[in-house]
């Protein structure tokens, strides 16, 4: 909101100038206050880390190998540590991303899952049976 721009040194300091003047590094800011604020109010968790990731793992990329001074190479990879490990902590809501096959969950079905008094929809594809015709 104050528009303020930290100076950052080198190729880093080029890719934050550029990203400034196309209004990109103010829209990352604004995005990354949102996040914070879905994270600190305890709504949408999961859905603010996964989009908080792609500038967690921007900032890890600069500020440690490109930048590299002392505050960079401690801001960088404590971001993305702490960003992995909600991530790592939050990986429960997201097992199903790993299995093989699916059944198709519509998201007004998968919202019902979680609710008191309901069965879990199916994850898995249901084995096929073999008839001996």
């Amino acid at each position: 909101m104050t528009r303020y721009v930290p100076e950052i040194p080198g190729d880093g300091g080029a890719y934050v100038n550029a990203a400034t003047t196309i209004y990109l590094y103010p829209a990352v800011k604004y995005m990354e206050c949102i996040f914070g604020l879905m994270l600190l109010s305890n709504r949408f968790v999961l859905l603010a880390l996964v989009l908080e990731m792609p500038t967690t793992v921007t900032i890890f990329w600069l500020n440690t190998f490109i930048v590299a001074t002392p505050r960079q190479l401690f801001t960088g990879p404590q971001e993305l540590l702490m960003n992995g490990l909600l991530l790592l902590a939050y990986s429960g809501y997201m097992a199903a991303i790993f299995r093989p096959r699916l059944m198709p969950q519509w998201l007004w079905d998968g919202a019902k899952v979680n609710e008191p008094g309901t069965r879990n929809a199916p994850i898995s594809m249901p084995k096929a049976e073999h008839s001996n015709v």
